[in-house]
């Protein structure tokens, strides 16, 4: 089973290298370099070195998620899309080794990538003559950990609705918006609003908001980290409750994708 695991991780992962998907990354984050970078090229700033550093960072973490999720949704997409599935499985390959398989080399690039990052924002630190804070591996960290369960969840869509209804669903039907719904009903109830409707429509978000995925569970305990790029000795726990959250959410997609997997007809 071992070999079986390997030899589809690597054909994914060579599956990967020929998308044009990860070379759009990467021109990317030249390109955001290269214009991040000439602010501080023009002035002697330490605050604005800092500002400029803090920002690229920022946007490449959010490229970065963008990137995983893309790559968890199309990789279970491709093969269903041009039915090779079945040519997969009688080799035979188990549905839940080439799954596991396809959620691994997913991980394992996102790691890849999450290293360059962290790896450019520290050389630019030490360019710029910027302290490298502990929060930029903090946050580097915290976006693999995101990264994780975002590539299960999308994998999880991708098995059973079409790739753009899935990018539609997790972009506009997420837990923060069902969130801000339910605060808004909450503050209409509290205005004198005694609707019986409207106190439906209040727990119909609340469970909403408690079943679908959240990107980062423990958010407004490391806003500060986000902010300044410190990382106090008691922050870093938040990190493993993060952790914790990813792998249970990876290993409930992963349960539930295999069953809709299952279930189809190619197998």
């Amino acid at each position: 089973m071992t070999e079986l695991l390997r030899a589809n991780i690597l054909a994914d992962l060579a599956y990967y290298r020929r998308s044009r998907l990860l070379l759009a990354f990467m021109l990317l984050f030249l390109l955001l370099t290269a214009l991040g970078s000439l602010p501080p090229l023009f002035g002697n700033s330490g605050i604005q070195n800092f500002n400029a550093l803090h920002e690229i960072f920022s946007e490449l973490n959010g490229f970065l998620l963008a990137l995983c999720a893309c790559l968890g949704l199309f990789i279970i997409s491709s093969h269903l899309r041009n039915r090779s599935l079945k040519m997969v499985f009688t080799k035979p390959c188990p549905p839940a080794v080439w799954l596991l398989s396809a959620f691994l080399s997913a991980v394992i690039v996102s790691l890849l990538l999450s290293f360059v990052v962290l790896t450019s924002m520290t050389l630019l630190s030490l360019a710029w003559h910027v302290p490298v804070r502990p929060g930029l591996v903090f946050l580097s960290a915290e976006t693999f950990v995101v990264s994780v369960g975002l590539i299960a969840y999308l994998m999880l869509l991708a098995t059973v609705v079409h790739p753009a209804v899935a990018a539609i669903c997790t972009l506009v039907f997420n837990a923060y918006l069902f969130y801000d719904a339910q605060l808004w009903t909450d503050a209409v109830i509290r205005s004198g609003n005694k609707s019986p409707w409207l106190r439906a429509l209040k727990g119909l978000f609340h469970c909403l908001y408690l079943v679908l995925p959240m990107l980062s569970p423990f958010g407004k305990k490391t806003d500060e980290v986000h902010v300044s790029l410190r990382v106090m000795h008691g922050e870093w726990k938040y990190l493993l409750y993060s952790l914790g959250y990813a792998l249970t959410l990876a290993a409930f997609c992963y349960c539930v994708s295999l069953f809709a997997l299952q279930r189809r007809k190619h197998i």
